[in-house]
This record gives C-alpha cells, sequence and structure tokens, in this order.
C-alpha cells in the first residue's frame, strides 16, 4: 500500500492510460499501490490492431481495408481495450520509432501499418534489442526507409542506401552526442559536444543493412535475407571488425549486440520514453534512476517503464520538471473515456475517425516525417524558452488548431451529448453524463462543479476555472443545459491541457 490520495492516484491514471475513467480510478484506488497495477496490466491480453483493422472492414462492408479503418481500430482499442497501458506505451514507441502513411507505398498498405503497429504493442514490455530487430526487419520500416532491396556497390556500381543506417543511430538508439546517464550531454576539452558517430559509420552500417527484403510481396511477415545482394566484404564500425564472408544475418546480429551495448541507449531511449510518457522536462535525478534501470535490466522494457511510472518523481507537487501538454488527440481520448462515450446506432466501432486527422495535426502514424510530430526537445518562444523549458507538443498547438479542436469538443458535448435523444447516427460517439445531469437537475450545483473537478481535472482545477464552472451553473435556469458547457470550459481549459 502506497497511501496515495486521490489526486496522485488519479494524475498516475492520467499519465499511464489513454484517459482516465472513473471506475477504473476507484479499482486501482482499491489496490493502492502502482507495482502491482502495472505488473497486472502487463499481462493482460490485448486487441491486436490488424485484427480490428479488419473487423473495422467487414463491419463497414469492405472488401479491403482502408487508412480510415487502420485509425478508427486504433480509437476502438484506445477507447475500450482494457490493457490500456499497453496501449499508452505503444502511442509513445510509434513516436520514436517513427513509420507513416504519408509514404507513397504505405498509403496504399494500411494492414502493413497495422501489422507495424502490432509490433510496437507487441514488444513494449520485451526486451529493447528484440524490438529493434523486429523494426529493422518489419516490411513497413522497409519501405519507409528504404532499406528494403539495399544492395551492395558491387552489384549497383554505387554505395549502398543510406537512410535507414542514419536514422537508427540518430533516433532510434543513441542520438547524435555522446551522454551521461543522466541525460546531460559529455564535452569535449572545447566545451563541445561530443558525437556519437562519424559519417565513415553510416557507410559501413549502410553496407552492414544490404541483403534484406519483403518476401513475395507479403508486407506482414519480417524481411529476408538474400546473400546475393549482401555486401560480404569485411566492414569496421565503432573500431570494431565485421568479418568478411558474414551473411546479412549474422551482421545484423552483430549490430543489435553491438549498439545495445553503447553505453548511450540506455539515457537516450529513456529521455524519449520518459518525454511522451510522463513529463517534458524531466529532472537530471529523474532520467539517471530509469537509465539505471534501464542498463541493469540489459534493456528489458517492462523494467524500464515501471521505472517510469514508479518513480517519486511522480508523487511530487507540481513543479517545472513534472509536466507535460497534452497531446491534442490524447486529450480526445481522455474525454471520450472519462465521459464513458458509445458509437450510436448499435454500432460497436469507432466508425469516422479521419476527421481527427486535420482536427488534431496527429494521428497515429501520420507523422510528416521521420521525426515525428514534432522534435522532443521543442522549446517554444516566450516564457517557456525564457526559462529553458521544452514543450514539444506545443509545436503543433495553435490557435487554428484550438478552435477546431474546440469544434470538435463542443459538438461531442453538445449534440452527441445533452442533444443525444435528437438521433442515433451510427457514424458518431454519444455521451451520458447522467449522473452529472442529474446533479444539476437537483440543484446540487456545488457537488456538480466538484464532480466535473476530479472527472476532467483530477481536482487540481485552479480557482479560475471553477469559478467559472459555477457562473455558467448558476446563470442558467434549466441547470441541466449547464452540463455540457461547465465540461466544454473544463476540457478546453489550461488545467487540462497541462498535465502536472
Amino acid at each position: 500500500m502506497e497511501n496515495l490520495t486521490h489526486q496522485q492516484a488519479s494524475r498516475f491514471l492520467d499519465l499511464a492510460t489513454m484517459g482516465v475513467k472513473q471506475s477504473e480510478l476507484e479499482q486501482f484506488l482499491s489496490i493502492d499501490d502502482r507495482e502491482i497495477w502495472l505488473n497486472q496490466q502487463i499481462d493482460l491480453p490485448y486487441t491486436l490492431h490488424l485484427d480490428q483493422t479488419r473487423y473495422q472492414a467487414r463491419s463497414r462492408g469492405l472488401t479491403h481495408a482502408t487508412q480510415e479503418c487502420r485509425v478508427g481500430a486504433w480509437f476502438d482499442i484506445a477507447l475500450w481495450d482494457s490493457a490500456q497501458l499497453r496501449q499508452r506505451v505503444a502511442f509513445a514507441l510509434s513516436q520514436i520509432f517513427v513509420v507513416s502513411d504519408k509514404d507513397s507505398n504505405l498509403i496504399q498498405d494500411p494492414e502493413a501499418l497495422a501489422h507495424y503497429y502490432d509490433l510496437l504493442s507487441n514488444r513494449a514490455f520485451g526486451s529493447f534489442k528484440d524490438l529493434l530487430r523486429d523494426i529493422t526487419l518489419s516490411p513497413a520500416m522497409g519501405q519507409y526507409l528504404t532499406m528494403n532491396g539495399n544492395k551492395p556497390q558491387s552489384v549497383t556500381g554505387q554505395a549502398p542506401d543510406q537512410n535507414y543506417a542514419r536514422e537508427v543511430m540518430q533516433l532510434f538508439t543513441i542520438g547524435l552526442h555522446q551522454l551521461n546517464m543522466d541525460g546531460s550531454v559529455i564535452l569535449d576539452g572545447s566545451g563541445q559536444p561530443v558525437e556519437t558517430y562519424q559519417d565513415s559509420d553510416i557507410e559501413s552500417l549502410a553496407r552492414i543493412f544490404t541483403g534484406w527484403d519483403i518476401h513475395g510481396g507479403d508486407t506482414l511477415i519480417p524481411m529476408v535475407e538474400d546473400n546475393s545482394f549482401h555486401d560480404m566484404e569485411e566492414k569496421w564500425l565503432f573500431d570494431a571488425p565485421y568479418p568478411a564472408g558474414q551473411t546479412a544475418r549474422q551482421d545484423l546480429e552483430q549490430f543489435l549486440s553491438q549498439i545495445t551495448a553503447h553505453p548511450n541507449v540506455a539515457p537516450f531511449i529513456s529521455t524519449l520514453l520518459i518525454k511522451r510518457l510522463t513529463t517534458s522536462n524531466p529532472s537530471r535525478d529523474y532520467i539517471y534512476r530509469v537509465a539505471m534501470a534501464f542498463d541493469a535490466s540489459g534493456g528489458n522494457l517492462a523494467e524500464v517503464i515501471r521505472a517510469i511510472y514508479t518513480d517519486q518523481a511522480l508523487l511530487e507537487n507540481t513543479n517545472l520538471y513534472m509536466a507535460k501538454v497534452r497531446e491534442p488527440i490524447l486529450a480526445m481520448t481522455y474525454l471520450y473515456r472519462s465521459m464513458d462515450a458509445y458509437p450510436g446506432g448499435g454500432n460497436d466501432i469507432v466508425y469516422d475517425p479521419m476527421r481527427y486527422k486535420e482536427t488534431f495535426n496527429q494521428y497515429p502514424l501520420g507523422a510528416n516525417s521521420v521525426f515525428n510530430f514534432y522534435q522532443p526537445n521543442y522549446v517554444p518562444s516566450g516564457p517557456l524558452e525564457k526559462q529553458k523549458l521544452t514543450a514539444p507538443e506545443l509545436a503543433i498547438i495553435d490557435w487554428s488548431q484550438l478552435i477546431n479542436m474546440g469544434n470538435v469538443f463542443f459538438r461531442s458535448l453538445h449534440e452527441y451529448g445533452q442533444n443525444r435523444g435528437n438521433s442515433s447516427n451510427r457514424k458518431e460517439l454519444y455521451i451520458a453524463p447522467v449522473d452529472l445531469e442529474k446533479m444539476a437537475q437537483s440543484d446540487q450545483g456545488a457537488l456538480l462543479v466538484e464532480t466535473i473537478n476530479q472527472i476532467v481535472l483530477n481536482r487540481k482545477g485552479s480557482v479560475d476555472v471553477l469559478s467559472r464552472l459555477e457562473k455558467i451553473y448558476n446563470s442558467h435556469a434549466n441547470k441541466i443545459y449547464a452540463v455540457h458547457k461547465m465540461l466544454f470550459i473544463a476540457f478546453m481549459s489550461p488545467d487540462f491541457m497541462v498535465q502536472e
């Protein structure tokens, strides 16, 4: 038992799930132990995105899945699957190991992308080395970063493609600069960051990654080796030899062992996961503790996730190093989960998900580049810049986006909440905040405000926001009509959009 306060428990689930449901919060409070909850979540069975994508297609009467089916499947699982931690971590991984339907080949193959997302879900709590192997041999990644069909210079007359070789080091494993275990950059004698690799390392790694291709056009199985197109000559990477005559598989396995043993992997990957899951500006001590868990476990991601979520930092009072802006699409999943949203017309899928593409400036596996929707160290101009604080999510949140998101929130709460009895559109999600409406009708205004504070704001609503909710309630003669407006203000407030 940890003796967690209601606020601490709610904030924990806010960071570890796709949105806090009050029934799940009550269950967690009865457990009162983060590690027990994490272990239970890690062991839960979960829905596969490829299966749900195909179910989406069948439910729509389609013979082949579309990207809309794939994104709809993501929402289905995010909203209703019980393995919430796995979905939260998989979404974080999808923004580190990026593939995207912006690719001209992948836009036509939603099943390959759904299968790639399952790869991330399957390996979310496994070995980092196994995850990296699966990513490297994924047909989706092979197409996105052009490793499939990569051939040696002896065959083509030109150097092999360096795309995946560069990004696997820069973005997926060690980053550009050498790091201490607390994530701080190591400097040379002149005070300059020490680089992790040279162009010669990229050239060698591109040679190591030759000889792999998609087997028979099947994008749902790992790429296979063809050693007639593999560079069999001796190679050197980070001053270590790769002997002549090694097969594509042997070279790959040597690389995986070499790169996952690199001292940068633990602090680099730990920092990225922390920033996607709990805070945009983790303290050096927080990074150090998580990186040490990564290192001590040999890259066991379950141990890393436990370290992230059971760290003492999550129980500290609000400070600059324990806050993050809520990602727009996660704001939407929170609204739907907290309000127990359900499909209309007897439907059992999220039918119309792609309108979120423009509304939220992000959707699963839909980034504009391999650098994700935003850079992890993005610093917006203004007060945050003066304090040298990052806020990655603000790179995709502007006034236009806020207006679009506000329209979707209001429509969801008003048309498909307050006015839910006027239609039963199978393409929409409805909410029925009956308990809140009963409070309003029975003139329990103070309780209504406090309940919204609990459901939406983790009991941390500011005086300004709570007073606005009270004024909205008091301004309505028929109190039931105040409920959706109060919810709208709560969901659009900084108190909700900044997790702290």
